[in-house]
C-alpha cells in the first residue's frame, strides 16, 4: 500500500507539471500565431487606405476604418499623418489609444497579455505618408478557442456517460453508393449485410452436424444447428425451429428464417462445388410449415444461392402435423409443388405416430433421440422402434435416427434397418471452418442413389432392410 502511495505521489505531480508546461507552450504558440495574423490584417487595411489617402478621398478612408467593426478583436484604430495629426479613427465601445506613446514597430504588447498594439506605415515612393495604429484584444479569439475545445471534450464525455448508463450499443456503418439508371448516385442499403451484422452482433452463428451413412460411415449430408453465445457465457446449440418459436412467442419480429436459409444454402452450395453433392437438412417451425408462401421463398433462395433444391430436406416436427387434416395435406402439397422434400422430425413419441406414416406423402422420418437413448435398456421402446421401422418399409418411407451416442446404439439401429444417423457417436455440430476440415477427411457418397432426397432412395432402403431381416 505504501509503495502505491509513493508511486501516486510521484506520478501525479509529474503529470500535473507536464500538463502545465504543455499548456504554457501551447498558449505561447497560439498567441504568437494570433499576433502574426493581426499583423497581416493591419497591413492589409493599410494597403486599402493608401489609394484613398493619396487622392484625399476622406469618405473612402472613413469607410475602410468603419469596416474594422467586422473584426471582433479590433478595439480601436487611429490613422496618423507624417506630422502626427489624426486623419481618421475608429473606436469600439469607448476604447481608445494614445498613438504618441507608440513606437513604429510591427507589434507590441503592454501590461495586458490579452491586448497587442500593431502599427503599419503607409509608404509611397519610400516616403511615409501616414501610420495606422490598431489595438487588438485577443481575448474574444481565446474565448472562441476555449469554447470549441470545451465542446470537443465535454460532448463526447456526456455521450459516453449516457451510453454507459443506458447500456446502449452504437455501431457506425459506411453505406455504399450505387449508380442509378439515370447515371445519378443514390444511397443503397444492403439488407443482407445489415442482417448478417445483426446476427453477428447478437452472437448467433450456424453450425453443421454431419449426417452419416450407418453402413460404411460415409458422409450423407449435414443438419443446420443454431449456435448462440448466451450472455451468461454458455454456448447453446438450438434447432432453427426452436429458436424461431421462442422469437415468435416473445413477439420479436426478426428476419431470422431468411437469413438462416440464405446463409446455410450459400455455404452448402460452396461445399458442393468443391467437394461434391451434399444433402442439407433444415428444421422449420410450425408457422413456416403452415405458410403457403414459405415454399416459394425457399425455392427462390435455392436459385439465388445456386444450391440444388432437390438436395434440400426441410424437417418439420411431428406435433405440427394434424392427422387427417386437409390443411396439412395442402401444406405438404405446396412443398411438393416446389420440388421440396418434407421430413417428419422428432418422430415416434405419440400414439398416432404410426398412423402418420400412411396419412401423408412423406418420404423420410427421423426417429426422436429420446427413443434412441432408451433403445438398449427398454424392451418396450425397442419393440416400438422395430414396429415403426417395419411400418416404414411397408409405406416405402426411409428412416433415419437422431441422437446416436454410442457404438451399441449404432449397431442395434443398423441391424434393424436404419440407413442414416447423426449424434455424438459420429460427430458433434461443427463450425463452418471445422466442417470443411471434416469434409476433407470424410468420404462423400457420389452415387446418385444415396445423395438424392428420400423419395429417390426408397429402393435402396428396401434392399438394405431386406438384407438386415
Amino acid at each position: 500500500m505504501n509503495k502505491k502511495i509513493a508511486n501516486f505521489a510521484v506520478i501525479v505531480p509529474s503529470v500535473v507539471g507536464a500538463l502545465a508546461v504543455a499548456s504554457v507552450l501551447l498558449f505561447n504558440g497560439l498567441r504568437h500565431a494570433l499576433i502574426e495574423d493581426n499583423e497581416v490584417l493591419v497591413h492589409s487595411v493599410a494597403q486599402s487606405l493608401l489609394p484613398a489617402l493619396l487622392v484625399n478621398d476622406t469618405q473612402q478612408v472613413e469607410a475602410v476604418m468603419k469596416a474594422l467593426e467586422s473584426y471582433p478583436g479590433v478595439e480601436s484604430a487611429e490613422l496618423i499623418n507624417a506630422q502626427g495629426a489624426s486623419i481618421a479613427s475608429y473606436e469600439r465601445a469607448g476604447q481608445s489609444i494614445d498613438p504618441t506613446s507608440m513606437a513604429f514597430e510591427l507589434a507590441s504588447a503592454g501590461d495586458d497579455s490579452n491586448q497587442i498594439h500593431v502599427t503599419a506605415p503607409l509608404t509611397f515612393d519610400s516616403l511615409i505618408v501616414a501610420n495606422l495604429h490598431i489595438a487588438v484584444n485577443l481575448w474574444p479569439t481565446y474565448l472562441r478557442i476555449i469554447i470549441w475545445l470545451g465542446l470537443l471534450l465535454i460532448v463526447p464525455s456526456v455521450v459516453y456517460v449516457v451510453v454507459k448508463q443506458l447500456r446502449l450499443k452504437l455501431r457506425f456503418e459506411v453505406i455504399g453508393h450505387g449508380g442509378g439508371s439515370t447515371g445519378g448516385v443514390h444511397d443503397s442499403f444492403d439488407v443482407k449485410q445489415a442482417v448478417n451484422a445483426a446476427m453477428s452482433e447478437a452472437q448467433i452463428s450456424l453450425e453443421y452436424q454431419p449426417i452419416i451413412r450407418m453402413g460404411d460411415g460415409g458422409l450423407f449430408g449435414m443438419e443446420v444447428v443454431v449456435c448462440w453465445c448466451h450472455p451468461s457465457g454458455q454456448t447453446l446449440h438450438i434447432s432453427p425451429s426452436e429458436f424461431l418459436a421462442v422469437a415468435e412467442q416473445s413477439g420479436i419480429c426478426v428476419p431470422f428464417d431468411d437469413w438462416l436459409l440464405m446463409t446455410a444454402c450459400d455455404q452448402a452450395s460452396a461445399w458442393q462445388r468443391q467437394y461434391g453433392p451434399l444433402v442439407l437438412c433444415i428444421n422449420i417451425s410450425s408457422s413456416q410449415f403452415q405458410n403457403s408462401e414459405f415454399p416459394k421463398r425457399v425455392r427462390a433462395i435455392c436459385e439465388e444461392t445456386q444450391y440444388p433444391h432437390q438436395l434440400l430436406e426441410l424437417e418439420v416436427n411431428e406435433t405440427a402435423l394434424s392427422l387427417q387434416s386437409q390443411q396439412t395435406t395442402l401444406n405438404i402439397q405446396s412443398f411438393e409443388a416446389q420440388g421440396l422434400t418434407v421430413t417428419i422430425d422428432d418422430f415416434g413419441l405419440t400414439q398416432s405416430s404410426l398412423d402418420l406414416l400412411g396419412a401423408f406423402s412423406i418420404g423420410k422420418v427421423k426417429l426422436d433421440r429420446k427413443l434412441v437413448r432408451r433403445i438398449g435398456s427398454d424392451e418396450q421402446v425397442l419393440a416400438l422402434v422395430q414396429a415403426t421401422l417395419t411400418q416404414a418399409v411397408v409405406q416405402d418411407i426411409q428412416m433415419m435416427v437422431d441422437g446416436v451416442d454410442s457404438l451399441n446404439q449404432h449397431d442395434v439401429l443398423q441391424r434393424m434397418g436404419c440407413i442414416l444417423g447423426q449424434g455424438a457417436h459420429f460427430c458433434q455440430p461443427l463450425t463452418a471452418h471445422a466442417f470443411e476440415a471434416f469434409l476433407v477427411n470424410r468420404p462423400i457418397d457420389t452415387d446418385a442413389r444415396n445423395i438424392a432426397p428420400a423419395s429417390a432412395q426408397r429402393q435402396s432402403y428396401k434392399a438394405v432392410r431386406g438384407a438386415a431381416a
